[in-house]
């Protein structure tokens, strides 16, 4: 990993950016709520940009076709900073909380056919969280939306893997 101090708020707007064309082509609207608290954090830069354009790619994805609205928040919890990705979408059902981050899977097939893709930006999003010890988990009522949350170190005590 290449942690460096980054200042939270942009990246963000700058990942938000890339998925704003398909958002808007889905009647999505894009909101940003950030805490005046945090300014920078120490983490690698494409990780963390890998780890939000996978929740919100998802987000969109998941968005109810007539629209929805999407909400990135950052909130200080101690030494942590959380970020969560909150959407109107259809929802996941709580015996499927604990599956969504393994390797392939999707809640059913289903779901894979109508909405397409691999199964693997969740474990790979909750793998780069991991690696700078932080941790990550999903909240949601079906057919009333999900929150993908996750907690990273404000400062990182010591360098971890390369």
């Amino acid at each position: 990993m290449n942690v460096e101090k980054i200042s939270l708020s942009p990246i963000i707007n700058d990942t938000t950016e890339l998925i704003k064309a398909t958002a808007a082509k889905h009647n999505i609207a894009l909101k940003k709520e950030f805490d005046p608290r945090i300014e920078f954090i120490e983490a690698d830069k494409q990780n963390f940009k890998q780890i939000l354009f996978n929740l919100l790619s998802n987000a969109v994805k998941f968005s109810k076709a007539e629209g929805g609205t999407i909400v990135i928040t950052t909130r200080k919890y101690g030494e942590m900073v959380q970020i969560s990705v909150s959407d109107s979408g259809i929802g996941i059902r709580k015996e499927d909380l604990d599956k969504l981050f393994n390797k392939f899977q999707q809640i059913d097939s289903g779901t894979s056919r109508k909405y397409g893709g691999t199964g693997l930006g969740l474990a790979i999003s909750k793998q780069l969280v991991e690696l700078h010890g932080g941790r990550i988990w999903a909240e949601s009522k079906y057919g009333q939306g999900s929150t993908f949350i996750f907690q990273l170190p404000l400062t990182v005590k010591k360098k971890v893997g390369n």
